[in-house]
């Protein structure tokens, strides 16, 4: 059985931490793997949502850390080689892929850094309105919690004077038009994303002095249920925001740095943006840093002049030097994009063998990149998390559910997880589903 504590009286409680009762706490990591205080160790199948893509490597910090011992600290508006170095490198991630040069922003997390991505748009076109798609999430923060899609974000802090006009869910497990051809979606569907800009719609394009100024995406909506849209209907989308002067910013927070499959999940569905967003995949962990990058000229002193925007630990050497290993890390890593499509196919193969031997739980499992999920016959996402940590013997796994989707689990471990530990993620997932059928049964 699982040990750990429940929530102490000195801790605040809203942290996600405390979704359960009771929680483990993790004393020591290797690999793909964690230990508890108690001993009991855990196969992280949800990799801190995306945040340790090479595992729980502790010779990163000790690299990093030798990198900066010369240079401890150091306030964010002081300019040093390293900082340079590492925007540079960040630089070339984003245009060798966009085929157009770009500037970099540094900011402490993903939400920060969505919102940065809102001050360089804003500063093209004016405050205005933002567009985003049903089932979005882009941060809890006052101004992120407007653009994420549950209310319950906004219930305790919001940015009310930011408007938001959310296009219909890219999920055609939701869509209210009709069920997705084989091809994808439909004329109507595309129609539906596509139909802001016009005197009816109530959302101003680009003929108009109230018009829309950023039009953001998610290229697989994690929280949501890690949906992917359609490639038709998401070119769509960001052709049509374009033609009305729109900044395409593309959130690459969770499904950057190969977590999908490709470099950037934007490739998935070859849209070109004009601002990203990326967090999780540059410091496995073991810092708070984001960067933005901005197509030329959004981002020059012209533009988005010194002084519009400033971060206090942005400039901190050991964040830096972090960023600064992992990036070798990845540039090392040569046959990347076919290592992760390897194993897309191994969540597959298990994942499709245990939605046959649960037929009445699981309604389908997809795999995307290094990201799976198990769509559910029902809202058991939340119990089954916690039965996969305590339905084996001697082993827990972390897996991922949202109340955004109940009824679905999300699987995303590092990136380095070997077959032998995908056959142990299986077997218990296949315990776990036991368990709860046998709860189901009983109930």
């Amino acid at each position: 059985m699982m040990g750990g504590s429940a929530v102490p009286p000195f801790v605040g409680a809203g942290n996600l931490i405390y979704r359960s009762a009771v929680v483990p706490r993790f004393v020591r990591g290797s690999g793909c793997f964690l230990e508890a205080d108690d001993g009991r160790r855990y196969l992280d199948a949800e990799a801190a949502n995306g945040t340790v893509a090479w595992g729980y490597d502790a010779s990163i910090l000790q690299e990093a850390a030798r990198r900066c011992l010369d240079l401890p600290a150091l306030p964010s508006f002081c300019e040093s080689p390293l900082r340079l170095g590492v925007l540079e490198r960040l630089e070339r991630l984003f245009s060798e892929v966009l085929g157009a040069p770009g500037r970099i922003e540094l900011d402490l997390g993903g939400a920060q850094g969505m919102e940065t991505a809102l001050r360089i748009a804003f500063s093209a076109n004016g405050p205005g309105t933002v567009v985003v798609f049903e089932g979005a999430f882009h941060g809890r923060s006052g101004v992120t919690s407007m653009l994420s899609s549950s209310p319950r974000y906004r219930e305790l802090l919001a940015a009310w004077g930011l408007e938001v006009v959310r296009l219909p869910s890219p999920d055609c497990r939701t869509c209210p038009h009709t069920a997705a051809s084989s091809d994808g979606c439909r004329t109507g569907c595309i129609s539906a994303v596509t139909r802001w800009g016009s005197e009816l719609s109530g959302v101003g394009g680009a003929g108009f002095g109230r018009k829309v100024s950023a039009f953001i995406f998610e290229s697989v909506q994690n929280v949501g249920g890690m949906v992917v849209p359609d490639p038709n209907l998401l070119r769509a989308a960001v052709d049509h925001a374009r033609r009305q002067g729109a900044v395409v910013i593309a959130d690459e927070i969770f499904t950057g740095m190969y977590r999908v499959g490709p470099r950037w999940g934007f490739q998935l569905a070859g849209v070109q943006p004009d601002v990203v967003v990326t967090s999780k995949g540059l410091s496995n962990g073991g810092a708070a840093l984001s960067a933005v990058w901005a197509r030329e000229p959004l981002a020059d002193a012209a533009h988005y002049p010194p002084g519009s925007h400033s971060s206090t630990y942005v400039g901190i050497p050991h964040a830096l030097a972090v960023v600064d290993t992992v990036l070798d890390r990845w540039e090392a890593w040569k046959d990347v994009e076919s290592d992760v499509a390897a194993l897309a196919d191994g969540m597959t193969t298990r994942l499709t063998a245990i939605a046959e031997a649960h037929t009445t739980l699981i309604d389908r499992v997809d795999a995307t990149g290094g990201t799976a999920r198990i769509v559910l016959r029902g809202a058991h996402a939340p119990r089954l998390r916690q039965l996969c940590a305590t339905a084996h013997r001697s082993l827990g796994l972390l897996v991922a559910s949202t109340g955004m989707a109940p009824d679905v689990i999300n699987i995303h471990p590092p990136l380095v997880i070997t077959p032998g530990e995908l056959d142990q993620m299986a077997e218990v997932l296949d315990l776990a589903f036991r368990a709860l059928a046998a709860e189901q049964s009983h109930a």
